[in-house]
Protein backbone atom coordinates (compact mmCIF):
# COMPACT_ATOMS: atom_id res chain seq x y z
CA UNK A 1 0.00 0.00 0.00
CA UNK A 2 1.09 3.33 -0.57
CA UNK A 3 0.37 6.20 1.15
CA UNK A 4 1.03 9.76 -1.01
CA UNK A 5 1.46 13.13 0.46
CA UNK A 6 2.22 16.41 -0.43
CA UNK A 7 3.96 19.09 1.86
CA UNK A 8 5.95 22.42 1.89
CA UNK A 9 9.16 23.42 3.84
CA UNK A 10 8.71 26.29 5.88
CA UNK A 11 10.89 27.92 8.72
CA UNK A 12 12.81 24.43 8.56
CA UNK A 13 9.50 22.61 8.73
CA UNK A 14 8.11 19.90 6.93
CA UNK A 15 4.44 20.99 6.72
CA UNK A 16 1.59 18.88 4.72
CA UNK A 17 -0.88 16.37 4.56
CA UNK A 18 -1.96 13.01 2.97
CA UNK A 19 -3.63 13.71 -0.58
CA UNK A 20 -5.95 11.56 0.38
CA UNK A 21 -6.75 13.73 3.53
CA UNK A 22 -5.65 16.86 2.95
CA UNK A 23 -7.98 18.25 5.73
CA UNK A 24 -5.55 16.95 8.39
CA UNK A 25 -2.20 18.64 8.06
CA UNK A 26 0.46 17.87 10.69
CA UNK A 27 4.62 18.74 10.68
CA UNK A 28 7.80 17.19 11.36
CA UNK A 29 11.48 18.75 12.13
CA UNK A 30 12.63 16.67 9.65
CA UNK A 31 10.86 14.28 6.82
CA UNK A 32 11.54 10.86 9.51
CA UNK A 33 9.50 13.07 12.09
CA UNK A 34 6.88 14.45 9.46
CA UNK A 35 6.22 10.71 7.79
CA UNK A 36 6.25 9.29 11.70
CA UNK A 37 3.22 12.09 11.97
CA UNK A 38 1.52 11.19 8.53
CA UNK A 39 1.45 7.51 9.51
CA UNK A 40 -0.19 8.27 12.54
CA UNK A 41 -2.80 10.22 11.66
CA UNK A 42 -3.65 7.30 9.20
CA UNK A 43 -3.31 5.34 11.61
CA UNK A 44 -6.21 7.19 13.97
CA UNK A 45 -8.31 7.58 11.10
CA UNK A 46 -8.18 4.00 9.78
CA UNK A 47 -9.71 2.76 13.79
CA UNK A 48 -12.00 5.33 13.38
CA UNK A 49 -10.33 7.91 16.09
CA UNK A 50 -10.54 10.68 13.12
CA UNK A 51 -13.63 11.32 11.21
CA UNK A 52 -12.84 11.75 7.36
CA UNK A 53 -14.51 14.93 6.84
CA UNK A 54 -13.78 15.64 2.92
CA UNK A 55 -14.98 13.29 0.34
CA UNK A 56 -13.25 13.23 -3.38
CA UNK A 57 -15.20 13.08 -6.56
CA UNK A 58 -14.19 12.90 -10.24
CA UNK A 59 -16.14 15.31 -12.96
CA UNK A 60 -16.37 13.82 -16.73
CA UNK A 61 -15.86 17.07 -18.84
CA UNK A 62 -16.75 17.11 -22.62
CA UNK A 63 -14.37 19.22 -24.25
Amino acid sequence: MELRYSYIMDDGFYVGHLDDYPEYTTQGENKEDFEKALLEIFGWIQDGTLEVKEHKGVLQVAI
